[in-house]
């Protein structure tokens, strides 16, 4: 006898999943986002760096070099002789030298300065060379003692007895000038040389009688005109 068996065969088919490139891995996203954060903020501080020296850049091309201020402290005179025919005293003077610039180094290489009777020297004097940094100031102290002998006048004798006239009533009118030869440096970007004057204007001295001292009446300080 035959038997015959049919097997029936079930098969269960499970569906596929999609596979996914980019799978949702938290930890592997959040290194990505981390990454990139880390980019943008290098590329701002970049950006910000060259906005900067790009400022700067143009802060010192285009500020413009403020000439340099001279401000009179104070003026004494002493042993003051004045004859028809000669001059002789002893000066103290002090005076301060202002840098207002914020983009320009000044080297100052030669000062000159006078003191003067109408347009004639009294007393003439000179200042070594020296440095002003960037907003900084310096005073000046200088003392000068000179004798003119017999028969050697400085100015005219006309001028001489106006001048012995004048201290005799208490006040002699004077002024006083320099001259300096200076340097600007603006960093690498160059240096420029230029000469300029300054004048202190309408110094009264008043004298105390038959002693030979005077002192500047109005006691500055006075900002002197400067070109």
């Amino acid at each position: 006898m035959e038997i015959n068996a049919k097997a029936d065969h079930h098969s269960t088919t499970e569906p596929l999943l999609p596979i996914s490139s980019n799978p949702s891995n938290p930890i592997v996203s959040q290194s990505i986002t981390s990454q990139s954060i880390a980019r943008l903020v290098q590329v701002h501080r970049i950006l910000l760096l060259a906005l900067g020296t790009f400022t700067l850049l143009c802060v010192f091309m285009l500020t413009p070099t403020q000439t340099p201020k001279i401000q009179l402290d104070s003026l004494f005179v002493s042993k003051l002789n004045v004859s028809n025919t000669s001059l002789g005293a002893s000066w103290d003077v002090a005076f301060t030298i202002d840098n207002p610039n914020i983009v320009s180094w000044v080297h100052f290489d030669r000062i000159e300065g006078s003191i003067l009777y109408k347009d004639s020297p009294l007393a003439i004097y000179f200042v070594k060379p020296f440095d002003l940094g960037l907003k900084e100031q310096r005073m000046m102290h200088v003392k000068i003692s000179m004798t003119r002998l017999q028969n050697q006048p400085v100015m005219k004798v006309s001028d001489l007895e106006e001048m012995n006239r004048q201290r005799e009533d208490g006040a002699v009118g004077l002024k006083m000038e320099m001259f300096a030869w200076a340097t600007y440096k603006k960093g690498w970007w160059g240096t420029q040389d230029v000469m300029m004057e300054a004048h202190c204007l309408g110094l009264r001295i008043g004298f105390l009688p038959k002693v030979g001292f005077g002192s500047w009446i109005s006691g500055g300080p006075m900002t002197c005109l400067t070109v």
